[in-house]
């Protein structure tokens, strides 16, 4: 790793991981505070017991309307759709920044005519995306321990560290796999497009997976279908998964490791 380069790329991305973060942290603090609130309305639990079953698979809302337990209620609010959306659009934004704009723009073609190597330039790269994925994770999970903290809600450390380990290697995926294509390809265009049309693949058989239970195999397509916010805090998810989900990074990121070390690049 090159220690100069990393502070260079790391002070852009990590100040981009710091907004998404606060952004998710004010969001969640939202969510949190009319917890204890709408927790007690009997309206809001009726109207939640009341929906079609379909959509309380998809959006995860439990047999008690959510509202029973803290966990559920934050596992599928904090830890639901839009965290899904808003950090896979960080990982794959921030992905395409480190290799394929800097090939589209010219200055890799510069900074490899320098005495730095190229594996050197792309485990730079990926210490920076996974320098950015970590702060944007720990502080999402602060904010959320200190705010059930503050509202005095009952908490167990462990459980959400847990889930957040497991939702860092699922983004650490979708980040190798974005940075797999950044190396692959000359355009910006043509990264972004390939890595948001598998995540959206991804994702959208996730969904499918939730609305019924004749689809429930598809979740064993998707990554996304390997994490289950609710099951992690309770303690069911299997180990296997965690690994799988850093494995599959492994093999994305020496797949762009071979590609760049191979690949043409002009200025």
């Amino acid at each position: 790793m090159n220690q100069a380069l990393y502070r260079t790329m790391f002070q852009q991305q990590g100040k981009k991981a710091l907004n998404y973060a606060t952004g998710l942290t004010l969001y969640n603090l939202l969510l949190i505070g009319v917890y204890p609130a709408i927790s007690q309305s009997l309206e809001v639990a009726e109207l939640s017991a009341n929906l079609p079953n379909s959509v309380k698979r998809v959006f995860g809302v439990t047999s008690g309307g959510m509202l029973d337990r803290c966990e559920s209620y934050v596992s599928n609010q904090c830890f639901g759709r839009v965290w899904v959306l808003v950090t896979g659009i960080y990982t794959i934004s921030t992905a395409d920044a480190l290799i394929a704009k800097l090939v589209d723009q010219g200055a890799m073609a510069y900074l490899i005519s320098s005495p730095v190597g190229r594996l050197e330039v792309l485990s730079t790269q990926v210490v920076v995306l996974i320098s950015g994925l970590a702060v944007m994770m720990g502080l999402t999970g602060l904010g959320i321990w200190a705010e059930i903290i503050f509202f005095e809600l009952a908490i167990n450390v462990w459980s959400y560290f847990r889930l957040l380990v497991i939702e860092f290697a699922l983004f650490l995926a979708v980040g190798a796999y974005s940075l797999f294509f950044s190396a692959l390809f000359d355009e910006e265009e043509s990264t972004i497009l390939c890595a948001a049309a598998l995540t959206f693949l991804y994702y959208a058989l996730d969904v499918v997976s939730e609305l019924d239970d004749r689809f429930s195999w598809v979740k064993n397509l998707t990554i996304f279908g390997w994490v289950r916010p609710q099951e992690v805090l309770d303690g069911e998810t299997p180990t296997w998964r965690s690994l799988g989900l850093f494995g599959l990074a492994t093999l994305f990121i020496m797949g762009a490791g071979y590609i760049f070390s191979k690949k043409d690049i002009h200025v």
